[in-house]
C-alpha cells in the first residue's frame, strides 16, 4: 500500500505526527510511505525511520505565484499512485494538495478547518475527551486501519551520525549534566520574561554546581540569549542560539539531560527524543500541546485567570505568566531530572 502523508508544519505538529506514522508502520510493515512538509522542515522527518520519500512543499514560493515551484511540487505529487492520503493538518492548502495527489482514497479530520473537509472521502470524528494532538493523530490511524484503540507503540527516532558530531564540537560538555534552556517562543504570550530564566537558572547551579547551561533559539533571538548568559555571568552558560543548524539542534536536544522551556517547537523535539522537559505554559493549554510522555515531564502552568487565553500577544505584559510561580520550585524540578538522569 502506497500511503501520502500531508503535514507540512509546524514543527511541533509535525513531531505530533510521528507517534501515528509510527504505528501505521508497525501494523503495516509493507506499507511505503510518502511525507509532504515544509521544505524547511524536510530533514527533521528523517528522524523516524522508513519514510520512503519526502516532498518538499515550497510554501513561501507558492505564496508569491512562482510557477516553475508550482509546477515542480505538481510533478513530484503525481509522479506515485497513492492508495490513500492523510490530511494531518486539517486546512484548506493541505485537503488540496490531497486532492491533486489523485490519490484512491483521501482522509482526514471531520473537524478540520478551512473547507479542508471537502477534499476527503472518508471524515474521521475524534472523541472529546481525546485532547492531545499526539492522541487525536493516533486516532485517526487507529480508525482509517482498524486498529485497536490501544495500540500506541512509542517511536524509535534516528539522528544522524552528522548531526551528532557537530553538536559535540559545539557543546564540549563530555561528563557533566547538560541542561538545555529555551527562553523563547514565537508568541509574545508564551514566551516567560529572561528575568524568571534567569532566577531558575541561577537556582539550578547551586543545586547542580556541575551543570552545563546552553541557550537556544534562532538568530533573531541571539541578542536576547546573550542578555540572559550576560545576567548570568557564568562559565557554565554558553549561548547557541542562532549558532545551529535545526539539524544540529536536534542533536543538541538528544545529548541534553534535560530542558528548560516554553511552549515551543523544541520542546516537542526534546520530548520525542525522550529528554525530560520541564514546560512553562500561559497563552496554551499543555493537554493539548504539552510535552508528551508522561510522568518524564513537568508542566509549570500560569496561575493568570485568563490562562489558558491562546492569544499570540498578552495584554497583561510579559510578567503576567510567571506571577506566583516560584522560580525555586521549577529550579528543584529542574535539578532532580539532571541528578536522575546523571546517575543513571
Amino acid at each position: 500500500m502506497r500511503v501520502l502523508i500531508i503535514k507540512p508544519s509546524s514543527l511541533g505538529d509535525i513531531i505530533h505526527t510521528f507517534p501515528a506514522i509510527y504505528a501505521l508502520q508497525q501494523a503495516c510493515p509493507d506499507v511505503q510511505l510518502t511525507w509532504v512538509v515544509n521544505d524547511s522542515f524536510k530533514d527533521i522527518v528523517s528522524l523516524l525511520p522508513g519514510i520512503q520519500r519526502v516532498i518538499p512543499f515550497p510554501r513561501q514560493q507558492i505564496a508569491r505565484l512562482h510557477w516553475p515551484a508550482i509546477r515542480e511540487f505538481q510533478t513530484a505529487l503525481k509522479a506515485e499512485n497513492y492508495d490513500l492520503a492523510i490530511d494531518f493538518q486539517g486546512l484548506f492548502r493541505s485537503g488540496l494538495i490531497a486532492w491533486f495527489s489523485r490519490a484512491g482514497k483521501r482522509a482526514g479530520f471531520a473537524h478540520a478547518r478551512e473547507g479542508a473537509t471537502l477534499f476527503y472521502q472518508q471524515k474521521i470524528s475524534v472523541p472529546a475527551g481525546i485532547k492531545h494532538a499526539v492522541d487525536k493523530n493516533l486516532y485517526l490511524v487507529q480508525k482509517l486501519f482498524n486498529l485497536p484503540e490501544d495500540f500506541s507503540p512509542e517511536p524509535v527516532l534516528q539522528v544522524k551520525p552528522d548531526w551528532l558530531q557537530a553538536a559535540r564540537q559545539l557543546l564540549q560538555a563530555e561528563g557533566r549534566p547538560v541542561l538545555a534552556v529555551g527562553f523563547s517562543s514565537r508568541w509574545q504570550s508564551k514566551t516567560w520574561p529572561n528575568t524568571f530564566f534567569a532566577e531558575v537558572l541561577r537556582e539550578v547551579m547551586v543545586r547542580v554546581p556541575s551543570v552545563q547551561c546552553w541557550l537556544l533559539g534562532s538568530k533573531n533571538e541571539q541578542a536576547d540569549g546573550e542578555k540572559l548568559r550576560l545576567s548570568l555571568n557564568s562559565a557554565q552558560v554558553i549561548n547557541l542560539a542562532g549558532s545551529s543548524s535545526m539539524e544540529t539542534l536536534v542533536a543538541l536536544l538528544k545529548f541534553s539531560h534535560a530542558l528548560l522551556t516554553n511552549d515551543s517547537g523544541p520542546m516537542h523535539i526534546a520530548a520525542a527524543l525522550k529528554t525530560p522537559c520541564i514546560a512553562l505554559f500561559g497563552a496554551t493549554d499543555p493537554e493539548l500541546t504539552g510535552p508528551y510522555g508522561g510522568d518524564r515531564h513537568r508542566v509549570f502552568q500560569s496561575l493568570c485567570p485568563k490562562t489558558p487565553c491562546f492569544r499570540q500577544k498578552c495584554p497583561f505584559g510579559n510578567d503576567a505568566c510567571p506571577k506566583g510561580i516560584s522560580p525555586a520550585e521549577v529550579a528543584e524540578a529542574v535539578a532532580s531530572r539532571l541528578k536522575k538522569c546523571d546517575s543513571d
